[in-house]
């Protein structure tokens, strides 16, 4: 898949998650951010009515966890890809306080080299489709419209390799408004 793809795709995402009404803690509707771990990249987070979120993240695939792992049953990953997971939270009633807890599921796309043992050292481009899990929490700063937030999830790949587990974690700062 092409840079402009990917990039054409985030855009997309954004877009969607900005588009319509929506109501959050503090009336804050959305939040920007950026987050250091697995992906390392860019957040987005529209709040829902009822304590729900939309939270979208683009980034690197593989960077933290799995430079180097087997992929398949006769292949390898040898570096980083991209990726680009959206997941559906649950926020906990935490109306006016700090401290707030979240779960919640989704899917993501991923692009990524493969490098199986039939091409004798060349690679092949793979695009992988499957679902996410994710759980964490978030500090907002007292006056502030900054949040620091920490949380670890799951990605389970249904295509092209069906149960291939890669696991997600960070920590990052968003700007809330």
């Amino acid at each position: 898949m092409k840079m402009t793809t990917v990039a054409g795709a985030f855009a997309v995402c954004i877009l969607i998650l900005t588009a319509g009404k929506a109501s959050a803690q503090d009336d804050k509707k959305f939040a920007v951010g950026f987050r250091i771990g697995e992906p390392l990249g860019a957040n987005v987070r529209m709040y829902l009515p009822n304590n729900r979120a939309l939270d979208a993240n683009f980034g690197s695939y593989g960077l933290l966890w799995g430079t180097n792992r087997k992929y398949g049953s006769k292949g390898r990953f040898k570096n980083t890809g991209w990726e680009l997971n959206v997941n559906y939270l649950f926020r906990t009633n935490a109306e006016g306080k700090k401290v707030q807890a979240y779960y919640g599921f989704g899917g993501m796309i991923t692009g990524r080299r493969s490098y199986p043992d039939r091409l004798a050292g060349l690679y092949e481009k793979k695009t992988g489709i499957g679902a996410t899990g994710v759980a964490g929490v978030e500090y907002f700063v007292p006056d502030s419209p900054l949040s620091l937030f920490a949380d670890a999830g799951l990605y389970v790949e249904l295509i092209p390799v069906p149960l291939f587990l890669h696991v997600h974690g960070g920590v990052g700062a968003r700007f809330n408004f």
